[in-house]
């Protein structure tokens, strides 16, 4: 009961952050989770290269990839900027993570790769750069922060991947 509370909770963690959270030993959560991994009906396993990362159910598999990608550092900053603004250039994004552009780029392939933010040349409202320059904007900004808002004060907020400057930025 306590590992699916803690799932339910905090979908998207790692086999050791539910053993801190659930305060039970490797054993035990290894045990259970097999179990319920098992039985499709209560937890999901999805796996983000060989870690596997755990969730209820009925979570949307859309909603899990994104909430994968803000448990990650610097995905996650590429998201708050996009959420903070409505499209950036590649060089704004790599200013605003403070990492190499090979680490931003990275991060910027998955996320255009798992569907949650788009690159183009169209004009924006909200921005200074000119038409010819490829900005990149959130495919589905509301249901990002519908999960921000689901996950942001318990799960994303006490993950271990350091997201709490997502959190504070949208308020």
């Amino acid at each position: 009961e306590k590992i699916i509370k803690t799932v339910k909770k905090y979908p998207g963690l790692r086999f050791h952050e539910i053993k801190k959270q659930a305060k039970l030993a490797n054993g035990t959560v290894e045990h259970h989770l097999n179990h319920l991994s098992k039985n499709e009906e209560v937890v999901k396993v999805r796996y983000d290269g060989k870690i596997p990362r755990y969730y209820t159910h009925n979570m949307d598999s859309n909603n899990q990839i994104i909430l994968l990608r803000l448990r990650q550092y610097t995905a996650s900053k590429i998201i708050k900027l996009l959420l903070k603004y409505e499209c950036q250039t590649f060089s704004q994004i790599v200013k605003f993570c403070k990492r190499s552009p090979g680490t931003v780029s990275i991060y910027k392939n998955q996320l255009l790769k798992d569907g949650i933010i788009v690159g183009n040349t169209d004009d924006c409202n909200s921005c200074q750069e000119k038409a010819n320059r490829i900005k990149y904007r959130l495919v589905d900004d509301e249901r990002i922060r519908l999960l921000v808002n689901e996950y942001g004060k318990t799960s994303l907020r006490k993950c271990t991947d350091n997201l709490s400057d997502v959190f504070l930025s949208l308020k």
